[in-house]
Parts: C-alpha cells; structure tokens; sequence
C-alpha cells in the first residue's frame, strides 16, 4: 500500500496571494513589516528558520499570529481555488488505490468545505489540521502511530522547506512541489526525494515511488547525481 499524506495551503489550494493580503494587514499590530511583490520573491527563496529569524516575529507571538491568519482565511476560503489540474491528479490518485490524508497548519473548518466544494472530500480518508509552524514532524508522527504506518509506505507531499524537514525526521520520502510557496531553488537546497513543478510531475513521482516500494534494496533519499541519500533529521524545538 502506498499512503500519500499532503499538506493543504500552497500545495493543493491556491492561498499564497490571500495570505499575503491577510498579514499585510495585520502587520502593524504584531509589529513587522509589510510584505512587497520584491520581498515575497526573496522570502520565497528562505528556509523556515530563515523566514522566522527575519520576520521581526517574536517566537512566542508566533501561535498567535497563526491561529489569526487561520481565523481570517477562513473567511476567504469561498474564492480560493485549487491549483490548475490537481483535482484531476487526486482523483487519480484515490482510483489508483492509495490512501491519502491531508497534515496542515490550516484549520479543518477551513479545508473540508473547500474539499467539498471541489468535488475531493471523497478523495481524502482523513484530514489532521491546526498543526503549530513547526511541529508538523511530531504530527506526522503521531498520524504513522494511529494508522499503524510504517515510513517506508509514505510519500509526503508539500510545497516549504520545512515540510522536507519535518518528513526527514519520520524517515520519510518527500516530493516538494514548486508550485506553493517556496520556490524551487530553496525546495532543491533541502535534497527531497522528488522536487516536481506540475501535478503531472507529481503522479509520475508518485508512480515511481509506489513501483520502489516492491524493491526492499531502495534506500530513501535525495537522488544526486544518480545516488541516493538517506536525509539527516533537522529537529526543531518545537518537536
């Protein structure tokens, strides 16, 4: 069996463009600056640890500042799309067999009505929501325990530096998607297991990954040069 589990914003719904609005807009009363069409090019270029240290945020206003963003996308969610030909690719993936979850910092009030509205409720078994900036490891975690997975059955799928890194520390292979927020040079600093830049990319990664699954000598990895590379865990303080 081949379990795909996907983040939610900027890797099946579209809501780079909405977010920036929304915390441009609360900038001034969590004190850091407004994010320009210049500035979100080069953030997009950023790590997660990068991104914190120079959003002017303090940690510990962090959660906070996250649970408004949820709180006002919500209200947003009824004009955000999900990305061109990705409903498509998900219907495929649930005829095809496999078993699919979605592990986001979005709230679940926000993403099953939108699964809903697009025809894909159906497509996800389950849906694990309101997970802290970085504490998606310790999620995913938790989910492998509750379905009884083991790592070497999941695909993760998102579209940050830090969904690498939280899939790393599982033992997880990882497909980043180039369409979401971080750009793919960032994407391709972190060494995923598959780096994509269209839906159609990714059903041909998750065909190779499910066919890898019935070769025990796989190691899981970034593929350099040919080679693959069982990845490091980068913890964060948060997991």
């Amino acid at each position: 069996m081949t379990v795909l589990i996907f983040d939610f914003d900027g890797t099946i719904a579209d809501t780079l463009e909405t977010i920036v609005t929304i915390t441009n807009r609360l900038a001034a009363q969590y004190g850091y600056p407004q994010t320009t069409p210049e500035r979100l090019k080069y953030l997009r270029t950023l790590s997660t640890g990068e991104l914190l240290t120079q959003s002017n945020v303090p940690l510990f206003q962090v959660p906070f500042l996250m649970r408004r963003v949820r709180r006002e996308l919500r209200r947003d969610m009824d004009s955000i799309l999900p990305f061109q030909h990705l409903e498509d690719v998900l219907k495929a993936f649930a005829a095809d067999g496999h078993k699919i979850l979605i592990a986001s910092s979005n709230a679940p009030s926000s993403i099953n009505p939108f699964l809903r509205r697009h025809g894909l409720n159906q497509v996800f078994r389950h849906v694990y929501g309101n997970i802290g900036l970085l504490g998606k490891a310790r999620s995913l975690r938790r989910i492998m325990r509750q379905h009884r997975l083991r790592s070497e059955e999941i695909l993760y799928i998102g579209d940050e530096t830090r969904d690498i890194e939280a899939a790393r520390c599982q033992g997880l292979a990882v497909a980043a998607v180039s369409w979401g927020f971080s750009d793919r040079t960032a994407l391709e600093a972190q060494g995923p297991t598959f780096l994509v830049d269209t839906p159609a990319d990714l059903y041909q990664a998750v065909g190779e990954f499910h066919r890898s699954q019935r070769r025990p000598s796989m190691v899981m990895g970034s593929k350099r040069d040919g080679i693959a590379e069982t990845p490091s865990c980068v913890p964060h303080g948060a997991d």
